[in-house]
């Protein structure tokens, strides 16, 4: 009996004191995209890579909420085995959304001197699965042909066609925001509406009724509704609140302003851009919105131009014939996070190799790791690397390699079992306090009875005297 009561001991302040030390939020993993190697777009290119050193620098502890940052630089040695002088066309691809690219510090050099370079956005990438890794491998036709120059042609709207924008504008001096609707009834059920600055939308399909609503206090609003099939009779109410049965408001004034104007130009104040530089992405996101649904608003084409794409960093380096000049493209990496094992996260990094093919000949690739303190151990490669002493990771190979690069940090050589372990009471935290709340009752209920059973019998001890 005794024994019985010891080990229930044991086990609950060992789930205790796991529960306590050990506390998991946020996701479990955090896919990143892959890096790619420079590629050339000329054709038959005379320009050979004489030597390549890839660098992932992580000694700058830089961290976002679900990355540890690396910079990273790739410095190629080239040379113009022509005997004629050229321009290199290259562009050294991305896979990430359009917005934030400005604030990647992205730099190309040559020669240790800074180059401009020109961004293009492609199309989103379909090879990636919903577990983040990638279907197919990427190859460089698959880039150039989602980049090109050439006007998109739109299946779901015309460039020349024209149609209405009523702007509306709100006002109010009341202090306390209130709730301001615009209705209005389409006549064809295929009617094409674009609305903007609204938070609320309702519909009624049987009439083909439409409200879009937003909130209105102090400061001015303003809502648009673009129709681009029909002119729109539209009535605009006020209400206490948001709901069905609200207190009607009055004390409001509004003006509606109506300007004819086509597609093409609304569109440019639709998604507040510089519109002309990656005017094809912005229509293609129209159309695919069209495709789907006639009543589009802003957070409909932000979802698509939030996807995932091709961007590329497109420069021209002169050479002169036989000449060699370094080129180097320096940028910011991020890697997946994984703590399916581990109760600090792995972060693994990817980067595309094999676009480097393309150039004439690619010889003596140099890849080096230069680890952070937290994190100072590559935990796994796919390609060998050797850990000098200074914590330093390093590769050489003679010619391009076969796999592209996959490497992962850790704050350890390797994940022990206690590691897993540790990883397991933090990922069931809920469970174990459950269990250890569990436990504890029944502590607490077998300690009672035991109490109760022991002044029962001293309570008969006494009786009987």
């Amino acid at each position: 009996m005794k024994k019985w009561k010891i080990s229930i001991v044991i086990m609950a302040a060992v789930i205790l004191s796991g529960v306590i030390a050990y506390g998991n939020s946020g996701p479990v993993t955090w896919f990143q995209y892959p890096g790619i190697s420079m590629i050339t777009i000329d054709e038959d290119t005379p320009i050979t890579v004489l030597n390549e050193d890839l660098h992932f620098d992580f000694s700058e502890e830089e961290q976002n909420d679900f990355s540890l940052i690396g910079k990273v630089s790739a410095k190629y040695r080239m040379k113009n085995t022509g005997e004629e002088s050229i321009d290199s066309r290259m562009v050294f691809p991305f896979i990430k959304n359009m917005w934030g690219i400005e604030k990647d510090e992205i730099e190309v050099l040559v020669d240790g001197s800074p180059i401009d370079y020109k961004i293009y956005y492609g199309d989103s990438v379909r090879s990636i699965s919903a577990d983040g890794e990638f279907e197919a491998s990427i190859e460089l036709q698959d880039i150039l042909d989602s980049v090109t120059e050439e006007r998109y042609s739109p299946k779901h709207f015309n460039y020349e066609e024209k149609g209405t924008l009523y702007r509306i504008h709100l006002e109010t001096d009341r202090e306390e925001s209130f709730h301001v609707v615009a209705d209005f009834t389409t006549e064809m059920g295929s009617s094409r509406i674009l609305v903007k600055g609204n938070n609320s939308y309702g519909y009624d399909g049987e009439l083909n009724a439409f409200s879009v609503g937003t909130w209105l206090g102090e400061e001015k609003r303003v809502m648009e509704i673009f129709s681009l099939d029909e002119n729109l009779e539209i009535k605009i109410r006020g209400t206490q609140n948001a709901g069905s049965d609200a207190v009607e408001v009055t004390d409001f004034r509004y003006e509606i302003e109506e300007i004819e104007i086509d597609i093409e130009h609304y569109l440019i104040d639709f998604v507040d851009s510089v519109i002309d530089e990656y005017s094809n992405v912005y229509y293609i996101a129209l159309d695919q919105a069209l495709e789907s649904a006639r009543f589009i608003s802003e957070d409909h084409i932000s979802s698509l131009l939030n996807a995932s794409r091709y961007v590329l960093i497109a420069y021209e380096v002169p050479f002169e014939a036989q000449e060699e000049k370094t080129v180097e493209v320096r940028y910011s990496t991020l890697g997946s996070m994984d703590k399916r094992e581990t109760v600090k996260p792995t972060y693994t990094y990817n980067y595309f190799l094999h676009p480097a093919k393309y150039w004439k000949d690619f010889r003596d690739l140099t890849i080096r790791i230069t680890p952070s303190k937290d994190y100072p151990y590559v935990l796994k490669s796919n390609l060998p690397l050797v850990r000098e002493d200074d914590g330093t990771y390093i590769g050489t190979f003679e010619t391009l390699p076969v796999e592209d690069l996959s490497f992962t940090l850790f704050e350890k050589e390797e994940i022990t079992s206690t590691e897993k372990f540790r990883n397991a009471i933090d990922n069931n935290m809920y469970l174990l306090l459950f269990v250890g709340f569990a436990l504890f009752c029944i502590l607490s209920l077998v300690v009672f009875g035991l109490i109760v059973r022991k002044l029962l019998q001293l309570y008969s001890k006494v009786k009987k005297l």
